[in-house]
């Protein structure tokens, strides 16, 4: 089935509904592109989060790796 199809299909199947199911489809129709949306946009964020976290942990082991450049020279360990 083609689009235009589907879309006509939809119009005669609402035409004779009350307003109130009307309102029931539009609300539905609304939930589903809103859910689309939101499913779009969780990915992104979670791309931005994980590409904030991966320059957190560079910078974060770069300040780790200063912390402790001359950790064996300032604590010998004892035999």
């Amino acid at each position: 089935m083609t689009k235009e199809v589907i879309e006509k299909m939809i119009v005669e199947e609402t035409k004779n509904l009350s307003v109130e199911t009307l309102h029931e489809v539009l609300d539905f129709i609304q939930f589903i592109k809103a859910k689309k949306y939101q499913h779009l946009l969780n990915e992104d964020f979670k791309k931005d989060v994980d590409a904030d976290l991966s320059k957190l942990n560079k910078v974060s082991l770069l300040h780790l790796e200063d912390e402790f450049a001359n950790y064996k020279e300032e604590y010998p360990h004892e035999s």
